[in-house]
């Protein structure tokens, strides 16, 4: 081999070795995205460009979605505490519509009482307007019932039941022969809901009477 051969044999064999890299070298850029200039402004490709633009747009029409939806939501809120008002003012305007007859009734009942009385000349004319007046108020007692049972109301029974304090009120106690705790007699009325207790009925109820004393403790009472 010529000393020429040679030289260039050794020049390639060098060009092959691999010359160690600098840690601390910065890195070279992507050569897609140039440095800012100096005016500020990034150069990127156009596709990466229009990519980025229909990001934004479907971005902002997001925006706009949750902010109508949030509007819808606080007009949602609104209108629903306006119906809950409106349903709790007038959630009663039917039982009272069904009671307006009954309270007719009692008005032209006071006023027929009070033309009879007026025109009455003797007792038995008073008597005959009374028992008239009576009438018609238990009738309209029974419509008034009536109205109520409909609307799920349910008076409590109490004329010879055991007394039940679910049910009932103890208010009075009569010491008596007969079953203890059997309700004697009713002092007020007491009523159910469907079935949910609505008012206890007050009621006076049977105890078992005091034994009597006999003659020899009460001597020995005088005695002491």
């Amino acid at each position: 081999m010529s000393h020429h051969s040679k030289k260039e044999h050794n020049e390639k064999n060098h060009s092959h070795e691999q010359v160690p890299q600098d840690p601390n070298a910065p890195k070279p850029e992507p050569a897609a995205i140039k440095a800012p200039s100096s005016n500020g402004k990034v150069e990127i490709p156009a596709q990466e460009y229009e990519d980025l633009k229909k990001k934004l747009e479907e971005l902002e029409g997001l925006r706009e979605k949750f902010l109508l939806a949030a509007a819808d939501y606080e007009n949602a809120k609104k209108r629903n505490a306006r119906e809950k008002d409106d349903f709790i003012k007038f959630s009663q305007e039917r039982i009272l519509k069904e009671l307006l007859p009954v309270l007719d009734n009692f008005e032209r009942a006071v006023s027929h009482a009070n033309t009879a009385s007026a025109k009455a000349s003797a007792y038995e004319d008073l008597r005959q307007n009374l028992t008239t007046v009576i009438s018609g108020v238990e009738r309209v007692q029974k419509q008034l019932t009536d109205i109520l049972k409909m609307y799920g109301l349910k008076r409590i029974e109490t004329a010879g039941q055991m007394f039940d304090p679910h049910f009932h009120e103890a208010v009075a106690h009569a010491p008596e022969a007969g079953k203890e705790d059997q309700i004697v007699d009713e002092l007020e009325s007491g009523y159910m809901l469907h079935d949910r207790l609505l008012r206890a009925a007050k009621v006076r109820v049977r105890v078992s009477p005091k034994p009597p004393e006999s003659a020899h403790e009460n001597k020995q009472e005088e005695i002491t």
